[in-house]
């Protein structure tokens, strides 16, 4: 593992002099780390499944649109992708219209999803089959972090063209580490999301627990907060537990079964025993299954006390 280059490397002097970005997927945290690429002075190209939404950021920011994914490889010599999941990527990516369609021998492709191993290397053989690079590239950090360009990016792949992609990587994040060969970045990211998981879930069950004796919901939260458990999404998702009805969905509760479900198939394929995974998802598909799978994760609390 290593530090591909610091933030100051990446969008240094002249960085983004010249160089043509597109970027697909506008959703809470695409359209900031987007929003992050053109304050950075890149020439920047988007793309969204719902057009309206790529329309309607660039009237706010002024970069130009691409009708699909081949018309943004076309306007683009790096391409960004944030999408919801593997099967979405493959779409964008293959077919006449898609990103591999429009490429130029050269072209750097970046998944910065959560992807899956399966099709991340389905799409890795896609782009280098067009002439292009693929980079993994998956991010760990808040709605917050995006929108600060503080996020953790986690490149795998060829590391030439991982570096090659930095100053694009650098204008959204605050660290860069090349973590591996390629299926490295999404395997990783699995193995992040399966711990943050972990957490919530525990802190879900034990402020019902606290609650249940007795302890004001804020009083038990400042002491998890404070305490030996505080870990950085301990801290920026006590809104979502403290307030769960008035706080704006950060990541959904589906969105974080689909994760569980990667990890455990990629746990199946490896050989790598995760009960505490297994347990989790049997409690958020409990909470979906009552309604909340459009709901934050943070919801789980709700799930588990039987009301807000």
């Amino acid at each position: 593992m290593t530090d591909a280059m610091t933030p100051t490397d990446a969008v240094g002097a002249g960085a983004s002099s010249g160089v043509r970005v597109g970027f697909s997927g506008l959703g809470r945290m695409g359209r900031l780390m987007a929003a992050n690429l053109h304050a950075a002075g890149f020439d920047l190209t988007v793309h969204n499944r719902t057009h309206s939404r790529a329309e309607s950021f660039a009237t706010a920011t002024g970069a130009k649109v691409a009708a699909s994914g081949r018309e943004l490889a076309e306007a683009a010599s790096v391409i960004v992708t944030m999408v919801a999941d593997g099967p979405a990527l493959a779409s964008l990516i293959e077919g006449p219209d898609g990103i591999a369609a429009g490429l130029s021998a050269g072209d750097i492709v970046v998944d910065m999803g959560t992807s899956g191993l399966e099709y991340t290397q389905r799409a890795r053989r896609t782009v280098e089959a067009a002439g292009g690079d693929f980079v993994e590239a998956p991010v760990s950090g808040s709605i917050a972090a995006a929108e600060a360009a503080t996020l953790l990016v986690m490149t795998a792949g060829d590391a030439a063209a991982a570096a090659a992609a930095g100053p694009v990587l650098g204008a959204m994040s605050a660290r860069i580490l090349h973590v591996g060969g390629p299926g490295a970045g999404a395997a990783l990211k699995l193995a992040v999301n399966s711990a943050l998981f972990a957490i919530m879930g525990a802190v879900g069950e034990s402020l019902v627990l606290a609650e249940r004796a007795g302890v004001p919901r804020e009083v038990a939260y400042e002491v998890f907060a404070s305490s030996a458990i505080a870990a950085p999404v301990v801290k920026y998702r006590r809104a979502a537990f403290e307030r769960p009805l008035d706080t704006p969905v950060s990541f959904a509760l589906d969105l974080a079964i689909k994760d569980l479900d990667l990890t455990l198939a990629l746990a199946d394929a490896v050989g790598a025993p995760m009960p505490q995974a297994e347990t989790n998802r049997a409690v958020l598909r409990e909470a979906s299954a009552a309604g909340l799978g459009e709901a934050d994760i943070g919801q789980v609390a709700v799930h588990l006390r039987g009301g807000p």
